[in-house]
């Protein structure tokens, strides 16, 4: 034990050296930070073709920060704007393959290579946003060799096997998608990440989900929600709880779903933006259509098709037409059934949208004009384009009668 004297002046001593070194690393990585913004707003006041020859020719760009922000910025842009996304990723993976030198004292190698990781892995997940999924292979294929190496940390092995998960996924192959995930979530465990493991365990419900496992779906968002936190995490736990309620609907218990929708629906207006409340509205159908409350449904339904069109969200707007579909089918409304899937192939002809969900929804108007287009079609039909969205290839098998 150490006290007063002069071990305790030279114990007061270090442990001053070393809280003076962290503050000095602090304002050394605040004001690289401050730096790389400066220069992502200077790359911004350039045409993209441009931003590249700079990234690749001028000294001046060659930042770590700049490329933290460039990847940033992408994963932000993949909400909305796929290309954005992806001209941003490739201006990181670019900057990443000149960085060669130490940066802030780090030891250089391993630092960058866990850059050049992420940026080719969201690159790839750029990609497959944007339905590129050859492209995205490749991207992830540069990503799974720079790990090899064995200079890339825990924490950026962990996040590029996530991305990489998520294009399995849109693949529909769910075995592999769920291996990569097992990798994550085991790296999270090991390095004590609470929140990650939560955010992992809902990315692994999602292929539980896709791959007809509803039980574990449910069991492992269940789990997730306990490691998130709605003060922390609001966004990221209230998907998982959006998630949980429609996986209960699916899973045929609506009651169970409603209890939770009815705690949740404060998240949702405390979020206030118009896509989580067209989420809630939809979200409010669907538990109302399970509880078979099907003029509940039908307005709500109804309501969201209308919101999706007006933004210009066809493809949306045609799924929520579809579960109106559903109810006016269940009803025996076989005009409105007629009306709706005239709408739908109207809007997607008008757009040259999907070439396999525009014949989809050719079959469900033919036999609506028949009046033959019974529950399980419209079912075939909606399950079809939410398979479809991303994945043109997939082909419509029209269900047998």
């Amino acid at each position: 034990m150490i006290g007063d004297g002069p071990g305790r002046d030279a114990y007061d001593e270090a442990i001053d050296r070393v809280y003076r070194s962290i503050l000095a690393r602090e304002a050394d990585v605040a004001r690289e930070r401050s730096r790389g913004r400066e220069l992502f707003e200077d790359l911004e006041r350039h045409p993209p073709a441009h931003r590249e020859l700079l990234v690749a020719n001028s000294l001046r760009f060659r930042s770590r920060a700049l490329g933290e922000i460039l990847l940033e910025q992408s994963h932000e842009a993949g909400f909305s704007d796929p290309v954005r996304a992806s001209q941003l990723a490739r201006l990181a993976v670019t900057l990443a393959g000149l960085l060669s030198e130490p940066i802030g004292g780090q030891p250089g190698e391993e630092g960058i290579d866990g850059l050049r990781a992420r940026a080719w892995a969201q690159l790839g997940n750029a990609q497959r946003i944007g339905c590129d999924f050859a492209g995205a292979e490749r991207a992830f294929e540069a990503a799974a060799g720079l790990l090899e190496g064995g200079r890339v940390s825990p924490l950026e092995t962990a996040r590029v096997l996530d991305l990489q998960a998520s294009l399995k996924r849109e693949q529909r192959r769910f075995d592999e998608a769920a291996a990569l995930m097992d990798r994550v979530i085991a790296l999270y465990r090991k390095v004590g990440q609470k929140v990650l493991l939560g955010r992992s365990l809902k990315q692994k419900s999602m292929i539980l989900g896709e791959s007809g496992d509803l039980e574990g779906e449910i069991a492992l968002l269940r789990r997730a929600l306990e490691l998130l936190s709605p003060e922390h995490e609001p966004r990221t736990f209230l998907a998982a709880r959006h998630n949980l309620i429609s996986a209960l609907c699916e899973a045929g218990r609506p009651r169970d779903a409603f209890a939770l929708l009815f705690h949740t629906r404060p998240l949702y207006l405390k979020q206030g933006d118009r896509m989580n409340l067209l989420r809630l509205r939809w979200l409010e159908g669907t538990v109302a259509l399970g509880l078979q409350r099907h003029e509940q449904a039908a307005v709500a339904f109804h309501e969201v098709r209308e919101a999706f069109l007006e933004l210009g969200l066809d493809y949306d707007a045609a799924l929520a037409a579809l579960d109106l579909t559903e109810v006016y089918a269940l009803q025996g409304r076989t005009a409105d059934v007629r009306r709706l899937a005239e709408e739908m192939l109207e809007v997607f002809q008008s757009r040259n949208i999907h070439r396999e969900a525009l014949g989809a929804l050719a079959v469900l108007q033919q036999a609506a004009r028949l009046e033959k287009a019974g529950l399980v079609l419209v079912r075939e039909v909606s399950g079809f384009l939410k398979k479809a969205r991303n994945r043109p290839d997939l082909r419509f098998d029209q269900p047998s009668s």
